[in-house]
């Protein structure tokens, strides 16, 4: 939910400071929320009329601004927008008291995972009820232009239901003779049927009413309301027309030569060298058998790859691999018969599609890689014997495009390829699962073997200030080392230390490193230095750092602890005696991502802070942002009137610095200054 668009919440609670601590709560499970808060009616509908929100979540327990005054006004002002009521705790009255009223749903702050569950669950829920009503808008438009297509078309089509004619368009009517579609309403299809062939029609209007469509054209003697015969080739598939389901009839008359047109289909949708299926024609099937499978699994898919392809083609060249080619894909329908739609997809890779399960393709797949590499091919001249790599899938109703499932194939077949070769790899929808906790351990090591190794990095990059200093000051940033040096940032080891608990222990070997970087700089440095709150909330840390000051010889006027507004407001009780120790030893204390909270300001009230760092959504695109602009600066002038200093990162150009000279902001950070680096280099 992190990397999805802002939530823009409506909160209605009477405590600013409990407000803030959801808020908070909601901030710290990497839920990005833009809020409002408020607590009357006024300005309720004030709010409502102006602003865009996706959500509402309401005190039960309050009288100013009860939960079935903000479900009727919402209702007024027919918006869809789910209300949470908020309790104090899971009482039945409670309960039933928030959904009598109309609440979606309820949560208590007390159970915060649970809360955001709900959140997550109803802004889902919204959003796929958004997707629907754009979906539907984009349906309507899309059958508008079919109809004008079907009603210029020159084909004759018609849409049959339980034997009669619901539409039909001009083309149809002048095949058949008739003067309008009035009179084509009642007439059923089989009035169209010449009378040797009514018999054989009955049935197929029977299948149809049974879902059962023809696998192919139908060829039928066909007779006009004149009573002409012509032969006609019908075409039918599903259509909905008006909501109800019904089956397209489209009639072509039979070429002069039908010769010729099986072989303009077998140019336009083969493959030449194998009389495969090409891509092109096989993403249209594949795309017809996903939407069969969305009520249950349908057809298995095996990508079959020739291992060693390239020294295959190197050995053998282009002519004689060729010839290798066909030799495999008439070896492929010997074995599997005609029963299968066969593909090839590239030079040396095919896709076979067969009516089976998961389990049965996946014996049809060993039983493949075993006979082909015991068989020997030809290529003109040449014998060659090779191993293939099989990727097996299933298509089931959570696959959601073909697309999808092609990656799916082509990224196991080229694991297999790359490791070796000659294997069958079945994609098992649990497998992601899998994966992730492998992935986990992987990461769970490289922390362990980073720490006890010493394979950890701090790169600094420079914090200017803009009113001009002597001193010199450097923001601290972990990297860990991984294979042939490269360095891998902490978004993706920090969240896995984070779960396992290992954040603590990463954040004492940084601060050891910041210490020994500050004693050998031989020069007046400070660096900032960030903290979890699980190091922060850790009673034993003030006597650690204590300590560690002592052994360094530094002094604590050289270190600013950065900790995030949202975990100060979560674990404010916590916090504020380690806090208080904390600056006993004249370390600095800055609040980073500061600003994003319905009144940042009042957490100040509670703790000694020294430096705010703006809320880096704020900086985005600057420039061009007069709200956020107006939010910056109302942020540096609060923060100076109460005496302090404002730092302000991701400065990416020289307009937004331009701004921040007019702001008069303290100090300044970002790669438009300066890059971070393994040194601590000033900016010149």
């Amino acid at each position: 939910m992190a990397a999805e668009k802002s939530i823009n919440l409506l909160i209605i609670h009477q405590s600013e400071e409990e407000a803030e601590r959801i808020l908070s709560l909601l901030r710290n499970y990497q839920i990005a929320v833009r809020p409002v808060r408020c607590t009357n009616e006024d300005d309720l509908v004030g709010i409502l009329e102006r602003k865009p929100l996706d959500l509402v979540l309401c005190q039960q327990l309050q009288n100013e601004l009860p939960c079935q005054i903000v479900v009727d006004h919402i209702k007024r002002m027919g918006v869809d927008l789910p209300v949470i009521a908020l309790l104090d705790n899971f009482d039945t009255d409670l309960i039933t008291e928030a959904i009598d009223v109309g609440a979606t749903s309820y949560c208590t702050p007390k159970l915060p995972d649970h809360m955001r569950h709900v959140i997550l669950r109803d802004v889902r829920a919204l959003h796929d009820r958004r997707k629907n009503i754009t979906m539907a808008l984009e349906l309507k438009n899309t059958e508008k232009r079919c109809n004008l297509l079907l009603d210029s078309s020159k084909q004759a089509i018609a849409y049959i239901h339980d034997g009669m004619h619901v539409y039909s368009n001009q083309s149809y009517q002048e095949l058949f003779k008739y003067d309008d579609f009035e009179e084509l309403e009642v007439t059923p299809f089989l009035n169209m049927i010449a009378k040797d062939d009514i018999a054989r029609a009955k049935q197929i209007l029977r299948d149809i009413n049974k879902n059962i469509m023809p696998d192919s054209d139908l060829e039928f003697k066909m007779i006009t309301s004149g009573g002409e015969d012509f032969d006609g080739i019908v075409n039918v598939s599903k259509a909905t027309i008006n909501g109800e389901k019904c089956a397209q009839f489209i009639i072509n008359i039979p070429s002069a030569d039908p010769e010729v047109e099986k072989e303009l289909f077998e140019i336009k949708n083969k493959d030449l060298l194998t009389k495969f299926y090409n891509r092109t024609y096989f993403h249209q099937l594949l795309s017809e058998s996903v939407d069969a499978a969305k009520n249950k699994a349908g057809d298995s898919l095996l990508m079959v790859g020739i291992d060693d392809a390239d020294r295959h083609e190197k050995e053998l060249g282009i002519g004689s691999l060729d010839l290798f080619i066909i030799s495999l894909a008439e070896f492929l329908e010997t074995k599997l018969g005609k029963d299968v739609v066969y593909c090839r997809y590239s030079d040396t890779t095919f896709i076979l599609k067969l009516k089976t399960s998961i389990e049965n393709a996946e014996k049809v797949a060993e039983k493949l890689r075993t006979i082909i590499s015991d068989q020997i091919f030809s290529a003109g001249n040449t014998s060659v014997n090779c191993t293939v790599s099989l990727s097996v899938t299933q298509l089931t109703p959570q696959v959601e495009s073909g697309r999808e499932v092609i990656k799916t194939l082509s990224d196991n077949l080229n694991a297999l390829i790359e490791s070796g070769g000659n294997q069958v790899k079945i994609f098992d929808p649990a497998e992601e699962e899998k994966q992730a906790r492998a992935a986990s351990k992987a990461w769970i090591d490289r922390i362990t073997d980073g720490l006890e190794n010493d394979k950890f990095v701090i790169h600094y990059q420079p914090v200017v200030n803009i009113d001009g200093d002597e001193k010199e000051y450097y923001e601290i940033l972990i990297r860990l080392k991984a294979e042939e040096d490269q360095l891998i940032f902490p978004q993706q080891f920090i969240p896995v230390a984070i779960k396992y608990g290992f954040i603590t222990e990463i954040d004492h070997w940084v601060i050891r490193k910041a210490l020994q970087s500050i004693k050998s700089a031989n020069r007046d440095v400070m660096l900032f230095v960030k903290l979890s709150h699980q190091t922060l909330t850790d009673a034993a840390f003030p006597n650690w750092l204590a300590e560690q000051f002592k052994k360094s010889g530094v002094s604590g006027d050289q270190i600013a602890f950065e900790v995030r507004e949202s975990e100060l407001v979560t674990y404010a009780t916590q916090m504020k005696p380690i806090i208080k120790s904390i600056k006993a030893t004249h370390c600095k204390i800055v609040v980073e991502k500061f600003g994003s909270g319905l009144n940042s300001f009042s957490i100040l009230k509670h703790f000694p802070v020294d430096l705010l760092k703006v809320d880096s959504s704020f900086m985005d695109d600057l420039g061009n942002n007069k709200e956020n602009q107006d939010k910056v600066k109302s942020i540096v002038d609060k923060a100076h009137n109460q005496g302090k200093q404002v730092i302000c990162e991701f400065i990416e150009d020289a307009s937004t610095m331009s701004i921040m000279w007019k702001m008069a902001v303290n100090f300044v950070q970002g790669n438009f200054i300066a890059e971070p680096g393994e040194k601590m280099e000033q900016v010149e």
